[in-house]
């Protein structure tokens, strides 16, 4: 919500202060377009971590808060007598459908010394479609500014 408040004061002012508006909305899709990049940045590198890990099982035990950061939920793995959590960040919706505790999953991971991968099902799930969907907008909203930029700033 403060995002949205502060982007209507951003517009109002740039506005006021004489800018044209195609500017702005060159200067909006542009930002769209750059998240759409990351996005597709974040999928490909987290494919690439899954690459890395090797396939093994685990119980699911519980979902809690995300000690790193302290935003979201993640999911908690039981996995050759120790805890990891899942790197990605856990399912908001219908979590008691897809988590199950005491059943044994099949789960990827990889131990490191600073840094522990785990991803599960639903993970994988995600990055298989995340990336081509953010590389598609990307490519998408890449071509249309190619297309029409000329007539935008013209």
């Amino acid at each position: 919500m403060e995002i949205l408040v502060s982007a209507i004061i951003l517009i109002v002012l740039l506005l006021i202060l004489g800018v044209n508006p195609m500017y702005i909305i060159l200067g909006a899709i542009g930002l769209v377009e750059l998240f759409f990049i990351f996005m597709m940045l974040f999928f490909m590198i987290s494919f690439i971590l899954l690459l890395i890990t090797k396939k093994t099982t685990g119980e699911f035990l519980r979902i809690e808060d995300n000690k790193k950061i302290g935003v979201g939920t993640h999911a908690v793995y039981y996995i050759n007598q120790q805890e990891f959590q899942n790197t990605f960040p856990a399912e908001i919706m219908f979590v008691d459908k897809i988590y199950k505790k005491n059943k044994q999953v099949h789960i990827w991971k990889r131990e490191g010394k600073k840094l522990n991968l785990v991803f599960d099902f639903y993970s994988i799930i995600i990055i298989a479609v995340g990336f081509p969907v953010f590389t598609g907008l990307a490519i998408a909203l890449g071509l249309l500014l190619k297309i029409f930029l000329p007539y935008l700033v013209s």
